[in-house]
């Protein structure tokens, strides 16, 4: 059924609204399908769909450290931008949105979505753009590229700048980009759909849904974001009155910090504003 719960599935994106064009080159685009890859493997999560353009990107992953797979390819990404003198590009840094995606319906429209993100720039069909997660899905497979097994040592490091053992079996592409068909886990998105046919009545989204689903996006994004902001403030003034993070400090410590914040306004009365402090909404009734 497509409204059945399902666990361990996330959506990680950026914005393109909130940043420059920081995968602007094709060069930036392989590091961050590549860093996808191997933060993927290293957090011990699948790939199912990918897609990265000029101003953001999109990955769906399942297993249990959805959330840690997002912060691990945030910082490789970040130093990645350093390394090239690109930083200025992402402001602040690159800020990644991992959400927990709980039911199937969800799940298959995300996959489609992401599937379909290139469409906006791209003029071929989404399993011709490069960068994206390519013609895989109830198809015969027939992936091309070299393996990462014939490969030395020296050569990996040049291409992929890693330490992490890949599995011999993934291959890459003339420019050195890992092959996305090559390292996703395919048979858990056809599982998920059951049949090519309803792949397609996925993929033949009206335009509104669509547009609708970009609207939700940015707007849990900067939710996100928020939350991040508050946590970070939160942080620094734990710190300053306990010399311990939010984490480490029991619920009367947070709601002092949380008073604080609120009377110097910054923060104010919400779930979000709570998630970010480690507390419950109720908890933000009990101050004054």
């Amino acid at each position: 059924m497509e409204n059945e719960s399902i666990k361990g599935f996330w959506h990680v994106y950026s914005d393109g609204k909130q940043a420059d064009i920081p995968f602007y080159s094709d060069e930036d685009k392989i590091f961050a399908i590549n860093s996808i890859a191997i933060v993927a493997l290293s957090t011990g999560v699948k790939v199912l769909c990918l897609n990265v353009n000029d101003t953001h990107l999109h990955v769906i992953v399942m297993g249990e450290y959805g959330e840690r797979f997002a912060a691990e390819l945030k910082k490789r990404l970040m130093r990645y931008f350093k390394s090239t003198g690109q930083e200025t590009k992402v402001g602040k840094g690159l800020f990644l949105s991992c959400n927990e995606i709980t039911q199937r319906k969800e799940a298959l429209t995300k996959i489609i979505y992401t599937f379909r993100n290139c469409m906006d720039f791209f003029r071929l069909m989404p399993w011709e753009y490069r960068f994206g997660s390519g013609n895989v899905y109830f198809t015969e497979r027939k992936i091309a590229g070299q393996p990462v097994r014939s490969l030395t040592y020296r050569e990996k490091r040049e291409l992929f700048h890693t330490n992490v053992n890949l599995p011999d079996n993934w291959l890459t592409d003339e420019y050195g980009m890992l092959v996305p068909g090559s390292f996703m886990d395919v048979k858990t998105v056809e599982k998920l759909f059951g049949s090519p046919r309803a792949f397609l009545a996925f993929l033949y989204v009206r335009r509104e849904d669509e547009q609708l689903m970009k609207q939700q996006f940015h707007s849990q994004y900067l939710d996100n974001r928020r939350i991040q902001d508050w946590r970070e403030r939160g942080n620094s003034l734990c710190n300053s009155y306990f010399g311990k993070s939010l984490r480490a400090v029991d619920i009367s410590s947070r709601l002092k910090v949380a008073a604080k914040m609120l009377k110097s306004r910054d923060g104010f009365k919400c779930e979000s504003f709570a998630k970010a402090l480690y507390l419950k909404k109720e908890d933000l009734d009990l101050l004054l």
